[in-house]
């Protein structure tokens, strides 16, 4: 018995630095960003892009804002963002991009509970999204009801 414990002292230290090792590099890589900003002032893209977020949700009426989230659009639930989802549009920029008439064959094709929402001004609100026009996406969204 005291030879395996002997002859394991030098593993088990071995795994121990292993173990600090890897703390070190993970906790290295996952503050790299906050020590860069303290150190230049420059923002990272990911907190750019989380303040813009913040912002907008602020902006929209406190509506919590997730990037590309299809159903913060007016007309888009979650069951129409699944639909989405499945033909193709995962994004506010897809979603942009998209053909009303795209839009309209998804929802057609998903059955009689679905055609009778009107996707005409689905691009239009997500290019302001994408684009972070939060107040001019506001002022669309107040005036529509159900997308339309």
């Amino acid at each position: 018995m005291m030879d395996v414990i002997r002859d394991a002292w030098p593993w088990v230290l071995f795994a121990f630095l292993l173990g600090l090792l890897c703390g070190w590099l993970v906790t290295r890589l996952y503050y790299r960003d906050l020590r860069f900003e303290r150190r230049t002032g420059i923002e990272s893209t990911s907190t750019l892009r989380t303040n813009r977020l913040n912002k907008g949700s602020r902006i929209i009426g406190g509506v919590e804002l997730r990037l590309n989230d299809l159903g913060v659009i007016e007309g888009i639930g979650p069951k129409i963002e699944k639909l989405l989802n499945r033909g193709g549009i995962r994004t506010w920029d897809e979603l942009a991009a998209a053909q009303v008439s795209n839009l309209e064959g998804i929802l057609n094709a998903a059955g009689h509970d679905y055609q009778m929402h009107v996707p005409g001004t689905w691009p239009e609100q997500a290019r302001l999204l994408a684009e972070g026009q939060w107040q001019e996406f506001k002022e669309l969204t107040d005036r529509l009801k159900g997308g339309r």
